[in-house]
């Protein structure tokens, strides 16, 4: 489905004070006060080895330094209250965290503060429900607030503008900044988060919040608050987005596209919560010398997209892509509890989920340790997230491996367990994803080993575990019912040349419905060894002077042999581990050279700071500085691809971390 556009203004705009100088269509996110700019500040997480089911910790603060040379130094709150965030589910996903107004001119770090005293962490060990982790510091002390200062890029510096609005991505490397040990029941936190004012990534954005003041059927907009993470707090910012007559939605469970979609909308009140998903983009905007003009006069750009045509001052502003928009019980309230997982076992009309979330009707988020029981019926309505239009939906689409959201009415969770009734409810259905190794290629079909040979990591279902999962009844008969090692994926016309057999390949799309594989999945998307972003852990213990054998303004060779190279030492593609140590040559690390966006850092462990380059020589030259033989390397993650045949490794994103 192509992305559908929608055009963000701030909810100020509607009031013409002096410095907004934009009509109600201007393109963009525009400030949320007069003569002010506008801060989007989003929120993901990079993958580790260790696969987390819950990374629930407190986000006390998110806090915007502006320049020494500004105003002496100035913070500025884009987190109004604390709030709690679950960093495994922003691994495929980019979360905005607010939309602040903010005096115009340059901001050179982000402090961010979490809280670990009570936070949940449970790590996917290939049993049912995961082993529950402690959080410690690296000296084993038990963790309360931690801050981080994230300095960000002096080249490349971030900087807002009165009536533009300027990304700030950040990004928690859950590799560099954990070490689990699965014997002591224990996670090693030195939390590492990087930061750009250049997107980090290509996920879907979530914009979610509650509708603002209703609906302008005038001007056929809507304002949203932004409430993020599905946990409660207070309000960070709001905007106002201008639907396509080709936009998407699903509205108190009712799918619609456009016009039809728009109306519904209308029906809703002030304080019903919607959900936008999508992506950034940035475009240069033209300016005028006049900070204070105010004009309605616009241009027409390439695109076809009305913009005005005095600004304040040259800048990048961004806008919003999205493809769905979900409000009203769709979301969240109206007499409906939510839980949300991948379906591990289905029997009849009872669905099993292990490791779920509960987002109760009040707003209350929990975290299902142990099992959750849904249970359906025929009246139990069906759809399919993205789906414009009401289909003839059955519950039998619901399937093992299925990502699904059921509303109903839940029980309160005991002993870790919970259940749903939603027989007369409904149940949204996701796509979900498959990873493992090719044992079988065809004309349009592929045959996965999800189960986990020699040299490769367990393969995963919905980012699960296969183990979690009983395949019983989703074959047309016992005999082929869906199968880990051999399971069974259409990929109709989707590009098959570099899925060869031994390959990982990654696959998203849906599960077959129940009772009716082969098949046992239908993929809409594939990655193949070119493409599945790989990554790179190797920890240096204790730490080493000396981690490269080199390192230079084109390369770094990675001293795989060191003698401090700790417990985790390895290349994950997909499904494929590879063991560093027992490569016959040392990885090459060089900036790829066609990433949209690069980005790496220097983590300091005692001072809590995190140094950001968007310029590979630029980090080169302040790591030589660092490494002065007295301070040592604790670690290096990388992600990129990697070319196994030339051990190179060309990387979109490296982190080191001193002991300092």
């Amino acid at each position: 489905m192509d992305a559908l556009n929608f055009r963000f203004v701030s909810a100020a705009a509607f009031s013409r004070l002096k410095c907004i100088a934009a009509p109600l269509g201007i393109l963009g996110l525009l400030a949320l006060a007069a003569c002010n700019g506008t801060a989007v500040v989003t929120l993901t997480a990079t993958a580790s080895e260790d696969t987390f089911l819950t990374y629930r910790v407190g986000l006390t603060s998110v806090q915007l330094q502006k320049s020494t040379s500004g105003s002496g130094g100035t913070a500025y709150q884009a987190l109004p209250s604390g709030t709690t965030v679950d960093l495994a589910k922003l691994v495929n996903l980019s979360e905005v965290v607010g939309a602040a107004a903010l005096p115009k001119g340059g901001y050179s770090n982000v402090v961010i503060t979490l809280d670990y005293s009570s936070a949940e962490i449970v790590v996917d060990d290939g049993s049912l429900n995961g082993l529950a982790l402690t959080p410690v510091g690296p000296t084993g002390q038990a963790l309360g607030q931690v801050q981080i200062i994230v300095d960000l890029d002096p080249a490349n510096d971030f900087s807002v503008s009165s009536k533009q609005a300027s990304l700030l991505a950040l990004d928690f490397k859950l590799a560099a900044s954990n070490i689990v040990n699965v014997a002591q029941k224990t996670v090693t936190v030195t939390p590492l988060i990087i930061g750009s004012a250049a997107p980090v990534d290509t996920k879907t954005v979530r914009i979610r919040g509650p509708l603002a003041g209703g609906v302008n059927t005038t001007y056929t907009q809507f304002s949203m608050g932004i409430v993020p993470f599905d946990f409660p707090t207070g309000s960070t910012g709001s905007l106002v987005i201008a639907p396509s007559d080709i936009t998407t939605y699903e509205i108190n469970g009712t799918a619609s596209t456009g016009t039809l979609g728009f109306t519904q909308l209308a029906a809703l009140s002030s304080g019903i919560m919607a959900e936008a998903y999508g992506t950034f983009t940035a475009s240069d905007t033209t300016a005028t010398t006049d900070s204070t003009a105010t004009t309605d006069s616009t241009t027409t750009t390439a695109d076809g997209i009305v913009a005005p045509t005095a600004v304040a001052s040259s800048s990048t502003n961004v806008s919003f892509s999205a493809a769905q928009v979900l409000a009203g019980s769709s979301v969240q309230g109206s007499g409906f509890d939510r839980v949300s997982g991948i379906v591990s076992a289905r029997s009849g009309n009872t669905l099993t989920m292990e490791d779920a979330t509960l987002l109760a009707n009040d707003g209350t988020n929990s975290f299902i340790s142990g099992t959750a029981t849904i249970d359906i019926s025929a009246d139990t309505a069906i759809n399919v997230f993205g789906q414009g239009s009401p289909q003839s939906n059955a519950t039998q689409q619901i399937s093992v491996g299925s990502l699904i959201d059921a509303f109903g009415t839940a029980t309160t969770p005991s002993s870790g367990n919970a259940t749903l009734d939603a027989s007369a409810g409904r149940v949204r259905v996701g796509n979900t994803t498959a990873s493992g190794l090719v044992t079988a290629v065809g004309t349009g079909t592929l045959t996965l080993d999800l189960a986990g040979v020699q040299n490769l990591v367990a393969g995963q279902l919905g980012g699960r575990s296969i183990e979690a999962f009983d395949f019983t009844g989703t074959g047309t008969s016992a005999s082929v019912d869906a199968s880990a090692s051999e399971y069974q994926v259409t990929t109709g016309a989707l590009d098959l040349t570099n899925a060869t057999v031994g390959a990982p390949v990654q696959v998203s799309g849906l599960v077959t419905s129940f009772g009716q594989a082969p098949p046992d999945f239908t993929a809409t998307a594939l990655l193949d060894p070119t493409t599945i972003p790989a990554e790179l852990v190797i920890d240096f213990g204790a730490g080493t002077p000396a981690p490269f054998t080199t390192y230079n303004g084109s390369q770094i060779d990675v001293d795989i042999h060191n003698s401090s190279v700790g417990p985790r030492h390895a290349i994950q593609i997909g499904a494929q581990f590879i063991d560093t140590s027992g490569l016959s040559s040392d990885p090459l690390i060089t900036p790829n050279p066609t990433a949209s966006t690069l980005i790496f850092a220097i983590g300091h462990t005692v001072s809590g700071s995190v140094e950001n380059f968007n310029e590979y020589a630029n980090f080169i030259a302040q790591l030589q500085t660092e490494l002065n033989g007295t301070v040592l390397a604790t670690g290096v993650t990388a992600m990129g691809q990697y070319t196994a045949s030339t051990f190179s490794f060309a990387a979109s994103s490296i982190t080191v971390t001193l002991n300092n």
